[in-house]
């Protein structure tokens, strides 16, 4: 049985992975029983207003461990932001934020949990990838412009693969606005002056779904984000 204070949070944002999220969440659960232990760690998953059949898959689980957080429609960001929130008044020390649709490889975990006491955010830094020439474009060129534009070191600003000290991402959490779009991207920029490390990981395609940036769309959301981080000052 989980504690009544968990050490770690595991956000999980997710909209319509009917065939993902329970395959999902089993292995990261392994994963956290075997690094963080039994009873230390809590499964947040913030549905997004799901339409498909993945409200009745996560509560068919019955897990002790998990708890949903449901929301009409707002998009991945702010659902992100929603779970960090959340996780830090639950009491957690950390919170650590994958995506729901399988690309997140549980491998890599223990290598950023044991740095968790070395900044107060620690990043993969996706260094090999299985999800095509274009997903790897749109982070190329992502990166390439926030060094220029914002003068950035962190090379993977977007990777949903990322540990925060709880309070820190609560209160950057609070300090984004609730129509920008790209959030993670602001949050890893906010908590910068905090320091940070990065840690080489695998990113693997997905399991099941379409990804909601593709490369056509992808030039009006960077325009978008450089707009919104303008206006929140960074």
């Amino acid at each position: 049985m989980p504690s009544s204070i968990p050490e770690l949070v595991l956000v999980v944002p997710v909209y319509n992975e009917e065939d993902a999220i329970v395959p999902v969440l089993r292995e990261w659960r392994a994963e956290l029983s075997r690094t963080v232990g039994d009873g230390r760690f809590t499964l947040l998953v913030v549905d997004d207003g799901s339409t498909d059949a993945t409200p009745a898959r996560l509560a068919e689980l019955g897990w002790p461990d998990l708890r949903v957080h449901r929301h009409p429609n707002r998009g991945h960001g702010q659902s992100c932001l929603v779970g960090y929130i959340e996780a830090n008044r639950m009491g957690a020390a950390y919170i650590f934020q994958i995506d729901s649709d399988g690309q997140c490889d549980p491998a890599g975990f223990a290598g950023v949990w044991e740095r968790r006491e070395k900044a107060a955010a620690v990043y993969g830094r996706r260094r090999s990838r299985d999800d095509g020439r274009a997903r790897r474009l749109i982070s190329s060129v992502l990166r390439l412009s926030l060094k220029v534009a914002r003068g950035t070191r962190l090379n993977d600003t977007n990777v949903p693969f990322r540990l925060y000290r709880a309070p820190l991402a609560a209160a950057a959490a609070e300090r984004i606005p609730r129509d920008f779009n790209l959030a993670n991207i602001a949050m890893a920029l906010l908590l910068e002056p905090e320091g940070f490390l990065e840690v080489p990981i695998h990113f693997r395609d997905r399991i099941g779904g379409h990804p909601t940036v593709r490369l056509w769309g992808f030039a009006p959301k960077a325009l978008r984000l450089h707009r919104d981080l303008y206006r929140l000052g960074k």
